[in-house]
């Protein structure tokens, strides 16, 4: 059951972080057009700069969440590597725990500064007037995913870790090793490097 859910959160968390780079990638886009539209004819489009602040607070929320499922939010393990197992599960589960308890209560103001902006009808003092509402539920949204996707990462290491499961609770939050590291490398390069089926040898 939990391994469905687990495989369900990091399959949303992998959306998220596609639509976001894809935004970010529009939003490069329209800084550029911006950029040559003012060298060559003076002309501004107006908002680029404040859209492009949006865009990377939104896709940056949206990300987290696939970055922890991939593990690849920086964690200083020089002494990690070389504790037992036993304290391996303790520093997991109590760095997930603290992370987990950030969270909700970045996400709770969070959503508290969503909250007053929609009710105060808050405007960005921009020219485009931009309803504040918006981008704030599309970064809160983020965060409380990010926040979810924590818990569920920590029942799903609790869950291993009765069952006595080491491989499987190492993988889902265990620091990465070098170990690691170097197969996943070799997977890829394995994988990059082969033939498409049917093309010419």
């Amino acid at each position: 059951m939990i391994d469905k859910i687990l495989h369900k959160g990091e399959f949303f968390s992998k959306i998220g972080a596609w639509v976001g780079g894809t935004i970010l990638l529009a939003t490069s886009v329209l800084i550029t057009i911006e950029v040559i539209l003012r060298k060559l004819f003076s002309i501004s489009l107006g908002g680029a700069d404040e859209i492009s602040g949006y865009a990377m607070a939104a896709s940056c929320s949206w990300a987290f969440a696939y970055a922890l499922f991939k593990k690849a939010h920086i964690r200083v393990d020089v002494l990690y590597v070389k504790f037992p197992q036993a304290i391996k599960y303790f520093l997991d589960i109590t760095s997930l725990v603290l992370f987990a308890i950030y969270m909700s209560v970045l996400s709770y103001f969070a959503f508290h500064v969503f909250l007053t902006s929609l009710n105060r009808h808050s405007t960005a003092n921009t020219p485009l007037h931009t309803p504040l509402w918006i981008p704030q539920l599309i970064w809160t949204s983020g965060l409380i995913f990010f926040t979810l996707s924590i818990f569920l990462i920590l029942a799903g290491t609790l869950t291993y870790f009765f069952r006595k499961d080491v491989v499987a609770a190492q993988r889902l939050s265990g620091a990465t090793t070098l170990e690691e590291e170097i197969v996943e490398g070799t997977v890829k390069t394995d994988h990059e490097n082969e033939e498409p089926s049917g093309g010419l040898k």
